[in-house]
């Protein structure tokens, strides 16, 4: 859990995938200025659907994680456990979406491989962020088993 919370935020502020137009010029975009270019730009709806997958479920995965971790008994009594049970389901609720902004970006460098006016390839940033969502999509796996059981 913590090397996912770590891995986010580079995830998120180093360039994720590099454009290069007609070989020879080239932009390097990460996920948190793709959003912001995109709102800036008056594209609201793109702006929101990139932050709402790639910025706000991961962030909110990652902190309901913490949040069972630390601040919610191992064994809650018969009050607490529908409450629980809840919390359980909600991060497997979230869970649904981790990879969804993953799988764009791959289906972004690969429709662009091989073109002759604009290609893409990935940089640090895409590794940093699907490893950050694999981890996360790790630990909550073993949240949710270890919790119900």
């Amino acid at each position: 859990m913590l090397i996912s919370s770590v891995l986010f935020v580079p995830g998120l502020t180093l360039p994720a995938v590099e454009t290069r137009h007609l070989g020879l010029w080239g932009d390097e975009h990460s996920i948190l200025g793709l959003a912001l270019t995109l709102a800036a730009e008056g594209d609201w709806l793109l702006a929101a659907t990139v932050s709402v997958f790639s910025i706000g479920f991961p962030l909110t995965k990652l902190v309901w994680m913490w949040r069972l971790q630390v601040f919610s008994p191992a064994r809650p009594d018969r009050t607490q456990a529908p409450r629980h049970d809840r919390s359980l389901n909600w991060l497997e609720r979230l869970g649904k979406w981790s990879m969804a902004d993953v799988l764009v970006i791959a289906l972004v460098v690969f429709s662009l491989r091989g073109n002759l006016v604009v290609e893409a390839k990935p940089l640090i940033g895409a590794g940093c962020f699907a490893l950050s969502t694999l981890m996360a999509m790790w630990t909550a796996g073993r949240i949710v088993s270890e919790r119900r059981h």
